[in-house]
């Protein structure tokens, strides 16, 4: 950990009475700010893994390392048991709360943007996998008031500077076992549809960043060609990175290359350029 970085943990953004948290990782006073921010989002299927995993330290320090406040969290997670078939089976699905909780995320740091000296109009999100996904369905649905039957909506406090997803999905509908199951094939439907990015890219949608490992035996390499493929048909703005002979879950050094200054250099155009006193 950079000994300049502070490290505010366990953060109570959804409130007291929720066990998942945020932990900030904030720049040395050498930036004085207010501090572009990045809401980060942890990956592991849905299902699985933290806020404070190895990949999230390690992209939460470097960042905060340039000057930009990281703030990672944990959100709702669906729950799973094995069948006799050893395949894992969904005992509990947690959207549409695992977006509302992002959402919630984008809220509080603008709530809180004085108390972490933070500029409330320069907000990223970024993520990896599902976190990736997740990343880009509060960046893609920031503009829309309403977006489907069940009543889902945003506002202007989630909206977003740009998106950042390493090895996401954009579209949850051509996954044969959907992460956000419904109690009838139709709701499954319904679902998988409002939780997919690609539902809600339009003209409005904001810059993309998305990296992605030729060896990903998770999500392929071609769900990103895909997605690179459909903003560039809409004209919209994105960084594709392809890393040749990676595989699922990096941070910003996988052994292929340095993904950092590319990652740094995007960010400054989006969030701007940190700036040391």
């Amino acid at each position: 950990m950079n000994q300049e970085i502070t490290l505010i943990k366990d953060i109570e953004y959804l409130g007291p009475e929720r066990a998942e948290k945020m932990d900030a990782y904030l720049p040395a006073p050498s930036f004085p700010g207010p501090h572009p921010a990045i809401l980060l989002i942890h990956g592991g299927g849905w299902r699985i893994n933290d806020k404070a995993n190895a990949r999230e330290i390690s992209i939460g320090t470097d960042l905060a390392s340039s000057g930009y406040a990281v703030f990672s969290i944990n959100y709702l997670l669906n729950e799973a048991e094995e069948d006799e078939n050893g395949q894992m089976q969904l005992t509990k699905v947690a959207w549409p709360q695992n977006f509302y909780d992002c959402k919630s995320a984008l809220r509080f740091l603008r709530a809180q943007a004085h108390k972490y000296n933070l500029d409330p109009d320069r907000i990223a999100t970024m993520g990896g996998s599902a976190g990736g996904h997740l990343a880009m369905l509060v960046g893609t649905t920031a503009h829309h008031r309403a977006f489907n039957q069940q009543g889902l909506y945003t506002e202007q406090a989630n909206t977003v500077s740009c998106m950042l997803s390493l090895y996401g999905e954009f579209d949850l509908r051509a996954r044969p076992e959907t992460p956000v199951r419904g109690k009838t094939p139709e709701e499954s439907a319904r679902n998988a549809h409002d939780a997919s990015p690609i539902s809600w890219i339009d003209h409005c949608t904001p810059p993309v960043f998305i990296t992605h490992g030729t060896a990903d035996t998770i999500i392929p390499v071609q769900r990103s060609r895909l997605l690179a493929q459909h903003l560039q048909e809409m004209g919209l703005e994105y960084w594709y990175v392809e890393i040749s002979g990676a595989g699922h879950s990096y941070d910003l050094h996988p052994a292929q290359m340095n993904l950092e200054p590319t990652v740094l250099s995007f960010l400054a155009k989006h969030l701007g350029q940190p700036h040391r006193s």
